[in-house]
């Protein structure tokens, strides 16, 4: 049965099966003989052949699952074996957006390296419907995420915090009466900023102020409206992008204010025609997340990785 079950598999990944007879190197009637044992072993039809592209029956859709649960033990089974011994081989899978990418995983793949340079890593940048797929069909161990919402088969690691601040063009008008607000680049970049004595800005003198906002999809589309919203007033959007780091960019030429992580103010050190404003909404502090497929097993590699991004905040077991 394990046999025709991957044959199965390969018609139901590749929706065709011309194309996965040329996936297993076999010839198309070979693979059709095969689907067909197991639809006969079984019962019932796996595939609705009526359909283009083919489709998977009700009932083929629990031999489906059963076949994914197989390769999820076997998998885990694998690496369990494999971690018996010390973490002198083996690979890791990362992913995250452009920003974690770009920013944040650097540094940490780094310092993983220095202590464990046998170990090969890989890094994938996508948005987060692309690396959710990555999680759940394995092509990707682990995905740094932001506010991330409830998923049934992920599971959440966390790793840390992170301030969201508002950006404004230094030639806005509005600047000259909270002047006493404004934070300073050096107590952004030590977190001095995050002290209860550092006051927040009063958000409701820029309900008149064009704002940069992120496209629906994005979760600081829906914060900063909620944020603007509880401070009494809707944003006067003028712009929208997909990209935060693009609408850094956009707003240092005077377009509009806008809504950003703090870090950005300490990993793009040229932001010299924007201010900054610390925020007193709780919407304005989000959590960072390490997101794994549920129930599948944890490498060695992978855990160590978390425990040293984390400073050893997550453990290792």
């Amino acid at each position: 049965m394990l046999r025709e079950m991957d044959y199965v598999y390969a018609v139901y990944q590749e929706r065709s099966f011309s194309k996965a007879a040329k996936k297993l190197f076999v010839t198309q009637p070979a693979l059709s003989r095969m689907v067909k044992k197991a639809e006969e072993e079984i019962g019932t039809p796996i595939f609705d052949r009526s359909t283009l592209p083919i489709t998977v029956t009700k009932e083929g859709m629990k031999y489906i699952e059963a076949i994914e649960e197989i390769h999820r033990i076997e998998g885990n089974l694998k690496a369990y074996f494999h971690d018996l011994g010390e973490l002198r081989a083996g690979r890791i899978s990362l992913g995250g957006s452009s920003y974690f990418c770009s920013f944040i995983l650097p540094p940490l793949i780094s310092r993983f390296r220095k202590e464990h340079p046998e170990i090969a890593i890989e890094l994938r940048e996508g948005n987060v419907d692309d690396l959710k797929k990555g999680l759940l069909n394995e092509t990707l161990d682990l995905v740094l995420e932001t506010s991330w919402k409830g998923e049934p088969n992920i599971d959440t690691h966390l790793y840390k915090s992170e301030y969201i601040i508002l950006a404004v063009p230094k030639e806005f008008e509005v600047n000259r009466k909270i002047r006493p607000y404004q934070l300073k680049r050096e107590d952004i970049i030590s977190g001095a900023f995050e002290k209860d004595s550092v006051e927040p800005v009063p958000l409701g003198i820029f309900r008149d102020v064009p704002f940069i906002k992120m496209k629906p999809g994005n979760d600081l589309y829906e914060r900063s409206t909620r944020i603007c919203a509880n401070a009494g007033f809707e944003m006067n959007v003028v712009m929208y992008v997909d990209q935060i780091m693009t609408s850094l960019n956009i707003a240092s030429t005077g377009i509009g204010a806008q809504f950003t992580r703090a870090d950005h103010v300490r990993f793009l050190p040229r932001l010299d025609a924007l201010s900054f404003y610390k925020l007193s909404d709780p919407l304005s502090i989000r959590n960072i997340y390490w997101l794994t497929k549920k129930r599948r097993y944890l490498s060695k590699a992978v855990r160590e990785f978390m425990f040293l991004a984390g400073d050893g905040k997550y453990e290792a077991k």
